[in-house]
């Protein structure tokens, strides 16, 4: 008995798995797009305001400081391929934890459906915000954030073809993922 109800928890989790790889990445872009958007706003009068307070002969050059820093939240960028591959990878991973029953592929294609449609949302949202008139600059800044978001949906829908088949394929090879 203790074994059902420790299978039904891992096959629970690989369901959950959609869901929390949309989330991450919608939560990952929206935070960078507000924090560029943010400090976008704030760096010029914090250059000024930091400026002004320093001794004259001070060896700290503020501006290139805060130029750094403006250069490294561009830098997420370039970097949300990565973490879509690491999320592809754990979905993967989590794949193994699907039921294996025949019945289960119905409900697979139901979860993937609702996540299909989670991903449009998300991407819709995010293409919301990011083409309002504030947030212009900020969103010709993450071109590659823009493209994944945008095509989120899609992106989603071949994780899930890449998945079924692996599963597949380990179901013909009698293993696990």
């Amino acid at each position: 008995m203790a074994s059902i109800r420790k299978s039904n928890i891992k096959k629970a989790q690989g369901f959950e798995a959609w869901f929390f790889v949309i989330i991450v990445l919608l939560a990952f872009s929206l935070f960078f797009v507000i924090l560029n958007k943010t400090w976008g706003e704030i760096k010029e009068p914090l250059d000024e305001g930091l400026t002004s307070a320093m001794p004259n002969d001070s060896p700290v050059n503020i501006s290139k400081t805060l130029d750094h820093v403006t250069s490294a939240n561009l830098q997420y960028d370039k970097l949300i391929p990565f973490i879509v591959i690491g999320l592809f990878g754990f979905l993967l991973i989590s794949a193994g934890a699907i039921i294996r029953h025949p019945i289960m592929i119905f409900v697979g294609i139901i979860i993937l459906g609702v996540v299909i449609l989670v991903a449009v949302v998300f991407s819709n949202v995010y293409n919301n915000i990011t083409e309002s008139d504030s947030f212009a600059d900020t969103k010709a800044d993450l071109p590659i954030q823009d493209l994944f978001m945008h095509y989120l949906p899609v992106i989603v829908v071949i994780m899930a073809i890449v998945i079924f088949i692996a599963i597949l394929i380990s179901r013909s090879q009698g293993g696990q993922i």
